[in-house]
């Protein structure tokens, strides 16, 4: 099947949805009914009590974790009305991103349903980190490190940063954010700095700390959707019995999923076998799409079947849990375990999607992806996938900022080529102090019009032709020269805007830069 590529939104305040919210009402119906139909069985269960579990589970998670963000949200709803959900990893991500959690609040209010924002704590990151334009005293794009990542680690392992560390994040933001001719923005990101401050003493990891700091930030806009932590979804019984269904049948499980991503690859002629994730290993032992998240460290599964038994591996070897191949019985072995295990990206938004809500909202790239968890659904379960809605938004930064385009550059290094290699089509463009000069350049371009007239004649010496050709050339760049160093120092100066209109215009600043009525704003 072929399908349209959703396009970041370009102006200012744009927001994209796709397909438009008034159908997502249509889509969530569809959705429902479509599941209500499903036969097959996941872990000694049917789909569709999973998919009741799983719904109940998420709200009465989700609602027990939000009475902790210090902010008003909405109480968790019957988990047999709708569910809207999106979701990310807790980072100061940009706008665009954002925009999902205002919409989920306000089409869930206006079809009384539930919404969640699923916070992907259990990802591992590089860095969290404020990017800004600063004048220093050119335009620069500034980073300010709230704090790094560790070999291993994840969002939900990595501690609050201390109150200095906080501090000297938080004005170095500043400073930067000072040189900028807009004094809001610097007045956005100060509201943002107290309410990190104060989630720093009720948040116990990294991920807690951004969530409640955003939420407590975004608290004047209304929104009362909930925060559902995926290592708390990871702990309730409707994922394990997900989890354990894939173990169980990790063999077909893995055989589709690879499938899946070859066919992928092939009809997009990607490359990569990394792309748009790696298959699953498949050898003396079986890979499946989770993390053992155990002593502080987040590692690959893989499932080696034993007498009976199947031994959940860490890289090395070493066995971290032993399930037994009753389903029963395997999730109570889960639940007594000290080890926790969360999705990878597509078994996670395959969960999602398929019993924990009715609708999900992804940005542009999660549902690109998420066209190969559409197949490993249709060739695992023999089901059409829930449909999902894209969604995205671009603000930029109120600098006031003159765009110097790509079209432009270009046309300065055109202007420049064309004087090296036809400096005679642009006499018309030069003013001649000296009027000896001026009667040299036009006699040299009128040489130059023989001298290609000639060379086209079929008995013409080329050779020697072609060397006069290069050498009037030569005697007019050298009377063209001031025109030349104008030219590239025009070339340099526009270089040098278009890198600063890069900067100023950049689209992925993150959210607290701005006002999180505006953005609401945006979608009402």
């Amino acid at each position: 099947m072929v399908h349209s590529r959703p396009q970041l939104p370009s102006g200012h305040g744009e927001v994209l949805a796709q397909p438009p919210v008034s159908e997502w009402r249509r889509i969530v119906e569809a959705n429902q009914a479509a599941a209500d139909s499903w036969s097959f069985s996941i872990a000694g269960i049917s789909a569709r009590e999973l998919r009741t579990l799983a719904r109940s589970d998420a709200l009465a998670v989700a609602g027990l974790f939000s009475t902790r963000l210090g902010v008003a949200v909405e109480a968790s709803g019957d988990p047999s009305a709708p569910i809207i959900a999106t979701g990310h990893q807790p980072d100061l991500y940009h706008p665009g991103v954002w925009v999902k959690d205002f919409m989920v609040d306000r089409v869930a209010r206006s079809m009384g349903a539930s919404a969640f924002d699923l916070v992907v704590d259990s990802d591992g990151f590089d860095s969290i980190t404020v990017a800004s334009p600063c004048f220093i005293p050119r335009v620069e794009r500034c980073r300010h490190y709230l704090a790094l990542g560790q070999a291993d680690g994840c969002y939900a392992f990595a501690p609050v940063p201390s109150r200095e560390d906080l501090m000297t994040f938080i004005e170095s933001t500043r400073t930067s954010l000072s040189t900028l001719s807009a004094p809001a923005v610097l007045h956005h990101f100060s509201g943002f700095a107290e309410a990190l401050m104060a989630a720093a003493e009720d948040a116990d990891n990294l991920a807690e700390l951004i969530t409640f700091a955003r939420r407590r930030y975004e608290a004047p806009a209304g929104t009362g959707y909930l925060e559902l932590p995926m290592t708390l979804l990871a702990r309730t019984e409707a994922f394990r019995r997900f989890l354990v269904g894939v173990i169980l049948d990790c063999e077909r499980f893995a055989g589709a999923y690879n499938d899946e991503l070859r066919e992928y690859r092939s009809v997009t002629k990607t490359r990569s076998a990394a792309q748009p994730v790696p298959d699953l290993d498949v050898d003396d032992w079986v890979e499946v799409p989770f993390w053992a998240l155990q002593g502080g460290r987040r590692l690959a599964v893989r499932v080696r079947r034993e007498e009976g038994v199947l031994c959940l591996l860490a890289p090395d070897g070493t066995v971290t849990v032993s399930l037994p191949e009753d389903p029963e019985a395997a999730v109570a072995a889960l639940a007594s375990s000290d080890t926790i295990f969360a999705p990878k990206a597509l078994a996670l938004s395959m969960f999602t999607r398929m019993f924990a809500c009715d609708l999900f909202i992804h940005g542009v790239g999660g549902g690109r992806y998420d066209r190969v968890t559409d197949g490993i659904i249709r060739r695992y379960f023999g089901v059409e996938p829930p449909a999902y809605a894209v969604a995205s938004m671009t603000l930029y930064l109120p600098l006031g900022a003159h765009v110097t385009t790509p079209e432009e550059v270009s046309a300065a290094k055109e202007r420049l080529n064309r004087l090296d290699h036809n400096p005679d089509a642009l006499l018309a463009e030069v003013d001649f102090d000296d009027a000896a000069e001026r009667e040299r350049a036009l006699a040299l371009a009128e040489e130059k019009s023989r001298l290609v007239a000639a060379i086209a004649h079929a008995d013409a010496d080329k050779k020697s032709l072609g060397m006069r050709i290069k050498s009037v050339n030569g005697e007019l760049a050298a009377l063209l020269a001031p025109l030349r160093e104008s030219f590239t120092t025009e070339l340099e100066r526009l270089t040098v805007m278009q890198a600063a209109s890069d900067i100023l215009t950049d689209r992925t600043y993150p959210f607290c830069f701005w006002d999180p009525s505006e953005v609401a704003d945006k979608v009402r």
